[in-house]
Order: structure tokens, then sequence, then C-alpha cells
């Protein structure tokens, strides 16, 4: 799917119960954080779990291919959807890595409306228009294939 990384590639086991796989990124929409044919490691949940903006794997019924994005929302965070297009996590405006207000576009913060409240599920979030909890909803743990650090040059 165009405008949407995802994930090909072989496997390492590292320890019985940490499994990291290398692969490269195709598609776009983390373009400036993740690049087209970005070599990743990718720590499946044996090796811990994903922190906040770290970048979560997981699969889609709308991508032929597991699909990254960066991690927004835990259960049990609050999320508020603001009149301007932007949105809070707990209370605190959500800035892009490149220190700018995080806006919603279009139908993106009209989905995302119906996800306002106490979070139940994982909010992840891509560049508007791709395959993220915009559009297929919260993530539940099991959903969630594993993540790469925000520092993905790791």
């Amino acid at each position: 799917m165009s405008g949407t990384p995802a994930v090909v590639s072989a496997s390492n086991a590292v320890g019985d119960d940490c499994l990291v796989t290398e692969t490269t990124v195709k598609g776009t929409s983390l373009q400036g954080l993740l690049w087209a044919d970005q070599l990743i490691k990718i720590y499946g949940l044996g090796c811990g779990f994903p922190e906040r903006y770290d970048y979560v794997v997981f699969r889609s019924d709308e991508a032929d291919l597991p699909v990254i994005k960066q991690l927004w929302g835990q259960p049990g965070d609050t999320l508020t959807v603001l009149d301007n297009g932007r949105f809070e996590i707990n209370d605190t405006e959500a800035r892009t890595p490149f220190n700018k207000p995080y806006r919603l576009l279009g139908s993106a913060r009209t989905r995302l409306l119906k996800l306002v409240g106490r979070l139940d599920g994982y909010l992840v979030l891509g560049h508007p228009g791709s395959v993220d909890s915009t559009r297929v909803g919260l993530l539940s743990k099991a959903d969630i294939l594993g993540y790469v650090l925000k520092n993905s040059s790791d």
C-alpha cells in the first residue's frame, strides 16, 4: 500500500524469548523519522514492550505487510481532541518529533474523536491518511508484533 511503511525480512533469535528481526522500511508515511529502505531492528515482545514514541509494528487488514507507526497513547491515558485539529494525551499537547503541534487533518480528526476519553488500547499514528489508529482504531496488546526503538539507528 503506497505511503504505508511495512516490514519484510528474515529473523534472528536473541535468547530464548527475545526475537529480533532485521528488515527494511517500505513506504513513506513516517518519512523524516524512518526512511524508505532504511535498515531497522524489530524487537519482539519477548524483549520488552514499546515505550511512548517508539515505533510499533502491527498487522492490519488494510495493508498487505505489517505496518510501523509511532506509539502516542497507552491504556489508561486520556485522549482529548481539540477544535483546532490538535490533540492532547494526559492534558499535554501532542507535538511531533520536530517539536511542532501534531495536527489532525480532514477525516482523521473526525475518526479520532471516536476514541476520546480514557484509552483502553494503544494509540498509534503516522502521517495523515496513513493506516494508523485514525483508520483502524486502538490496538490491543495482541495486535502488536514488535517494536522499533525511537532511536532506530541503534
